[in-house]
C-alpha cells in the first residue's frame, strides 16, 4: 500500500516538472526569438541618448545594462503586483 502511495507521489511530482521543464523550453524559445529586434531596439535608444556610434563597443555594453536594468525593473513591478 505504501509503495503505491509513492509511486503515485513519484507519478504527480514527475508531471509537475515536466510541465515545468516544456514551459521553460517554450518561454526560452520565444526569448531567443525576440532577442535580436530587443537588442536593436535598446541600441538604438542608447546610441541616440548618449550619442554614440552605434558600432562602439561601450554601446553594447550600455545596451546590455540597460536591459538587465528594465528586466529587473519588471521582474521587480511584477512580482508585487503578483503577490499572494
Amino acid at each position: 500500500m505504501k509503495h503505491l502511495k509513492t509511486s503515485r507521489s513519484f507519478k504527480k511530482e514527475f508531471k509537475k516538472q515536466l510541465r515545468f521543464a516544456i514551459t521553460a523550453a517554450i518561454g526560452f524559445s520565444i526569448a531567443f526569438a525576440w532577442r535580436e529586434s530587443t537588442f536593436d531596439t535598446f541600441l538604438d535608444f542608447v546610441s541616440r541618448f548618449l550619442d554614440l556610434n552605434p558600432t562602439h563597443y561601450l554601446t553594447e555594453v550600455y545596451t546590455a545594462l540597460t536591459i538587465t536594468i528594465f528586466g529587473v525593473l519588471i521582474i521587480f513591478i511584477t512580482s508585487k503586483l503578483l503577490r499572494d
